[in-house]
């Protein structure tokens, strides 16, 4: 699970994964198969090219290698799908499939290529089993007591690791999410600490011996997760004026990441105005009394009147529902 949250003795823990430690396992000695600056500068610029808007101006900064044509896994290929992945809603599977493997197609080739090639397919196929996984297991439920949801969340993440393992074998899957299974162990024992009987005092001295267990990339992490949370109540308090959301995002990411927010704010004031002046042509459509089939040819010709190719599947998308 990417986030493991618990609410036991009125006290609430939300420890999401980021940026796992870009190295899982030891690199054999050798000559490696590395992009050079120039050729990881076209990996970018390419990139650049096709990326939906939540992701432009913006690059997954991951180096695929690999040695005598074995493709060398490293947690940060876990990095790459999901920042392209992150773009689900936004772009179309194929579009966002495409990009994936480009991007290794760019960096890997040979029986490198083919067996990230393969990692990839699995953990598309770990994704899509990972929606029925939540389904079965549902992290969070009122009707359980404070122990018998501990309980429950211990076997959840045993079973979690089980199909991690079974989709992509075990030797893969332990490097993929390593990081990911060390932050989740020590939320459960954090969980389990605050669940026990001990006194407030060895609570406390022992969720200083969980912190201090924690690497630096996952006190990083949780920093990052508590700016991106307050960006998040920036971005949806109605009642700040332009001047003060820029004020307050510049104190958290700098004048220059707030400006660059600050357009996208107004690209999505845009768009929405885009949407609303559609639908207001589609409603005057809707009424005009026309024939199925007649409808639906001016209705084509509506969303191309307003919308370019690449716009139309997202345009449709929000406002398909009554169609």
């Amino acid at each position: 699970m990417t986030a493991l949250a618990l609410v036991i003795d009125n006290v609430s823990f939300d420890q999401p994964i980021h940026n796992p430690p870009e190295e899982a396992n030891s690199e054999p000695r050798g000559t490696y198969t590395t992009p050079t600056d120039s050729e990881s500068a076209t990996i970018i610029s390419a990139s650049q090219q096709t990326l939906p808007s939540s992701l432009q101006g913006t690059h997954h900064g991951v180096t695929l290698r690999s040695h005598n044509q074995q493709f060398i896994i490293t947690a940060s290929l876990k990095d790459l799908f999901d920042y392209y992945l992150s773009a689900a809603g936004e772009d179309s599977f194929e579009d966002i499939e495409n990009r994936i493997l480009a991007d290794l197609a760019r960096q890997l080739s040979g029986d490198a290529l083919d067996q990230v090639n393969e990692i990839w397919k699995n953990y598309l196929a770990y994704k899509t089993q990972l929606v029925q996984f939540d389904q079965q297991f549902p992290a969070n439920s009122e009707e359980r007591q404070v122990l018998e949801q501990l309980q429950f969340l211990q076997q959840r993440q045993m079973a979690l690791i089980a199909l991690q393992d079974q989709v992509l074998t075990p030797q893969v899957a332990e490097i993929l999410f390593a990081f990911d299974r060390k932050l989740d162990q020590l939320t459960l024992e954090k969980a389990e600490l605050l669940a026990s009987d001990l006194t407030a005092e060895q609570k406390q001295q022992g969720l200083i011996n969980l912190q201090a267990q924690l690497p630096i990339d996952a006190l990083q992490g949780v920093r990052r997760n508590q700016q991106q949370q307050t960006l998040l109540l920036i971005d949806e308090d109605q009642t700040l004026t332009v001047q003060q959301k820029f004020q307050l995002r510049s104190e958290q990411v700098g004048a220059g990441a707030a400006s660059r927010l600050q357009k996208l704010d107004e690209e999505r004031n845009r768009w929405q105005q885009r949407i609303i002046e559609f639908k207001q042509q589609k409603m005057l459509l809707q009424n005009s009394g026309l024939a199925s089939e007649e409808y639906r040819g001016s209705l084509d010709k509506l969303y191309t009147q307003h919308f370019t190719p690449s716009e139309q599947l997202r345009a449709r998308a929000l406002t398909s529902r009554d169609e």
